[in-house]
């Protein structure tokens, strides 16, 4: 089944590069006479959330601009979950808290399909660290577990340039792969900025 997804992700990535060729000379041109430093844009996402759900988020990205309409890059992601009083012991009036760090990385292109519009592919892997808690003979046992969960998003987003190099973009989503343990829900709604040097 993922095999099926990458590859699925591989040839949108064709499509949109040979789209991108066919365009005309004068955006590559652009693009081709800017020296590597000024065609990355670094950028990412930051979430906080914090009461009875403690959310911590950090994912920056690097991307690269490969013409004036197809940008592709990598991405880092940490993950810390933590849900307050999660489990109850009815027999003992323990709580206990469901806590979990999840690293990730992930692959993206992005191709504008207008000024401010853009299509926008992504798979990322994600590793769950967390506790799992079982109740075994009456009782509460905390049990260090993992699992890896994959994902691929597809959609489009808009997009307002800051600067000559910089933009902010708001973008929807939807996980193909809808794994059950995936942190995200469909639709997805992302927004941040990318900074070119």
């Amino acid at each position: 089944m993922r095999t099926h997804y990458c590859t699925l992700l591989l040839l949108l990535s064709l499509l949109l590069s040979s789209t991108t060729f066919a365009q005309k000379n004068s955006d590559q041109s652009e693009v081709k006479d800017k020296p590597f430093k000024e065609r990355l844009v670094f950028g990412g996402g930051l979430g906080l959330q914090f009461g009875t759900v403690t959310f911590i988020e950090v994912s920056p990205v690097v991307g690269y601009r490969v013409t004036d309409r197809l940008e592709a890059g990598i991405g880092l992601t940490y993950k810390y979950y933590k849900y307050k009083d999660f489990y109850f012991d009815q027999t003992t009036n323990n709580r206990f808290d469901l806590k979990s760090n999840i690293y990730g990385a992930s692959l993206y292109t992005r191709f504008s399909i207008f000024e401010n519009i853009f299509l926008h592919a992504e798979y990322e892997r994600l590793r769950y660290n967390y506790d799992d808690i079982r109740i075994i003979g009456g009782q509460f046992i905390r049990e260090p577990t993992h699992a890896n969960v994959d994902g691929l998003f597809l959609g489009g987003g808009y997009k307002q340039r800051i600067s000559s190099g910089a933009y902010f973009y708001i973008m929807a989503l939807w996980d193909v792969i809808e794994d059950p343990l995936s942190p995200y829900k469909n639709p997805i709604l992302r927004m941040g900025v990318l900074l070119g040097i």
